[in-house]
């Protein structure tokens, strides 16, 4: 018994002692030769593409929004859709059996103050979705930072289900959405704000976390029978 209790020590031990996975990715839309079909905040129109200056100086796209308008209305920012056939509908799917669970993207902006990003997920008909935040530090001006959206079950990250839940949402994603924040005091702020976003990527757990997930698991598991 005492060296099954080490054992089930040391494997709790060695998961906290681990960093927490970045994630496989498994597709990444790059916009090195077009839009890719992403829409903008209204979704009346495709963003711009731009075919170089982005994280590796290739292309990326990039569109005008200011923090008056999104305080009035809605802080998507960029739109991948189903019915746009957004990145050949690389987002669209059961993210539960395709195993997704993380969205990253790079983004710019080159508002007066820091902003804050989050990430997006719904059925084909917009409703309801999940929405996913960072809890680090409000993305700088004028640089290119890389952020990653955690959409797993249970994850703290996920700050609303929209009055749904995991299943229900992730079962079946049409839209996948950028979205931004307003900074304090700047609600009626009504100067034009250039966003540009590159390399947005879906990622599944890396085979590395999983399998200790699944040892820890097991070990717990065997622990409540011998007792």
């Amino acid at each position: 018994m005492r060296s099954w209790n080490l054992l089930s020590a040391g494997l709790i031990a060695c998961a906290f002692a681990l960093p927490v996975s970045a994630g496989e990715i498994v597709f990444t839309e790059t916009f090195d030769t077009n839009n890719a079909s992403w829409a903008n905040s209204a979704a009346d129109d495709f963003v711009t593409h731009v075919p170089t200056g982005g994280v590796l100086d290739s292309g990326y796209v990039t569109t005008q929004r200011t923090f008056e308008e999104i305080a009035g209305g809605s802080s998507v920012t960029f739109r991948a859709q189903d019915e746009f056939n957004s990145s050949g509908n690389a987002f669209v799917g059961n993210w539960r059996e395709l195993g997704y669970t993380q969205l990253k993207y790079s983004v710019r902006h080159n508002a007066p103050v820091p902003v804050s990003f989050s990430a997006r997920a719904s059925g084909p008909g917009n409703f309801p979705g999940a929405t996913s935040v960072t809890f680090g530090a409000p993305v700088l001006p004028n640089v290119w930072t890389d952020l990653t959206f955690e959409f797993s079950a249970g994850s703290p990250s996920i700050v609303t289900y929209e009055g749904s839940d995991h299943e229900t949402v992730f079962s079946n994603v049409g839209h996948v959405q950028v979205s931004m924040s307003v900074p304090v005091g700047f609600e009626t702020s009504t100067q034009p704000i250039t966003i540009d976003l590159d390399n947005v990527s879906v990622a599944v757990p890396e085979p590395s976390s999983v399998a200790l997930a699944s040892l820890l698991s097991l070990g717990l598991c065997w622990a409540r029978r011998k007792k």
